[in-house]
């Protein structure tokens, strides 16, 4: 029996972990965070990298949560897709889904920012006062918290020891947000196993060409 060969598609959130998983056997495509702000946009690009990559004989490994209903609908006529089961990168990051609502259960108001995030369109406080430019530097900080106004925490998610001007960073952030810093160590068990395997039935998808990927 020929084992089937794996392609991965990854949303560039995730993209630095799942390097360091991935070998040179392994065609990889990473798609640009920006995608996420457009459902729609981000499916038809899904479709697009699909089809271009689509062979028999083969996985497309899709590192990417549901993210809003972005990933339902996505099909390939040729290849087994495989997707974790969670709703997005932070869930995928946290492990499980489950992991993932505990701790939003138990830190309600959490903004979650991974250490590779920093310098991406995923750092809500850079973005924001991209906008801002002609605004008074006065009035900016109220601004920003007025957007911030339903969160509390700021999770900084980290693999490795944060460096000190990253905790410093988001240090910063918390202080002039009035948000409550915490760090959260992930766990990569999910996203290896999107790798490596096993893709068990509780943690993953697996649809067989002609199969598009369901609500979860």
């Amino acid at each position: 029996m020929i084992s089937k060969r794996n392609k991965l598609i990854v949303c560039r959130s995730l993209a630095d972990v799942l390097d360091s998983l991935t070998g040179p056997e392994t065609e990889v495509r990473v798609l640009d965070i920006a995608l996420h702000v457009d459902p729609q946009r981000l499916r038809a690009r899904l479709m697009e990298e699909v089809g271009d990559i689509e062979e028999e004989d083969t996985n497309i490994l899709l590192g990417y949560g549901l993210c809003g209903r972005a990933l339902e609908g996505v099909v390939s006529s040729k290849s087994t897709l495989v997707l974790p089961r969670v709703d997005d990168c932070v869930g995928a990051l946290l492990g499980s889904r489950e992991r993932h609502k505990k701790f939003l259960k138990q830190n309600a108001g959490s903004y979650f920012i991974h250490q590779n995030w920093l310098n991406t369109e995923l750092n809500v406080f850079s973005e924001i006062l991209k906008g801002l430019e002609r605004i008074p530097r006065e009035k900016r900080k109220a601004i920003v918290k007025s957007m911030l106004k339903n969160y509390r925490t700021l999770a900084l998610l980290y693999s490795d020891d944060p460096s000190p001007e990253t905790e410093s960073l988001c240090l910063t952030y918390a202080k002039q947000y009035d948000l409550n810093l915490i760090k959260v160590e992930i766990e990569p068990g999910l996203l290896t196993r999107l790798i490596k395997g096993p893709w068990r039935e509780d943690e993953f998808l697996v649809l067989p060409p002609g199969r598009p990927v369901p609500f979860f």
